[in-house]
């Protein structure tokens, strides 16, 4: 149907692949499946309904164990189409990985396995985002303020999945702020600078 929101869900495993797109589909989306980065560039392109949402695994050919065909995919991708919305998949123990994707662009990351309904609740908030840019268009903002307006939305929630990345750290890290930057990738002070910015404290005792 016209009205449907068209996903494209980006997986090199085939069984997982399908699961994702059995279970768009169940929730009403269109849904194209690519398993390497150039079938996804691919369909990006040349798909006669415009792709507004993408899931995007990022551990893809040729590389599947590494994420840097993944964020690569995930940069071309924002820099054909910035108002895409991409929710990106990773591991847990990738943390600094879902950094490096909010930072190309992601709309958003889940940490794998994710439930239907958290890729329910993902979606649900890009295609809120989706919806607010085209009023936006509606209501006759001129292109250069829509952009402007635009981008401020997108970086906003780009900053609530940083929090939310390094609240999620610093609990499974106890608090323990230098295991804690170990694993999302950087410095103490930089890590600090995040709690500080986010409102992060530890928890009294």
């Amino acid at each position: 149907m016209s009205d449907k929101r068209t996903v494209l869900v980006v997986e090199d495993d085939a069984s997982l692949r399908d699961w994702w797109c059995g279970s768009l589909e169940d929730m009403g989306y269109h849904v194209l499946s690519a398993d390497s980065p150039p079938q996804a560039l691919g369909m990006a392109r040349q798909s006669p309904i415009p792709v507004e949402l993408a899931l995007l695994d990022l551990g893809l050919p040729p590389h599947p164990n590494e994420p840097t065909a993944g964020l690569e995919l995930l940069r071309l991708l924002m820099l054909e189409q910035p108002s895409l919305k991409v929710v990106v998949l990773t591991g847990q123990d990738e943390p600094s990985v879902a950094l490096k994707a909010i930072g190309l662009g992601a709309f958003d990351f889940l940490n794998k396995p994710a439930s239907s309904q958290r890729l329910r609740e993902a979606l649900a908030r890009a295609v809120l985002f989706l919806q607010a840019e085209k009023q936006l268009s509606t209501d006759g903002q001129a292109r250069m303020t829509l952009t402007a307006l635009v981008g401020e939305g997108v970086r906003e929630f780009g900053e609530a999945a940083q929090e939310k990345l390094v609240r999620s750290v610093l609990a499974d890290s106890q608090f323990n702020v230098a295991q804690a930057a170990r694993k999302l990738g950087l410095t103490r002070e930089h890590l600090y600078y995040f709690m500080k910015k986010f409102g992060i404290e530890r928890a009294s005792s």
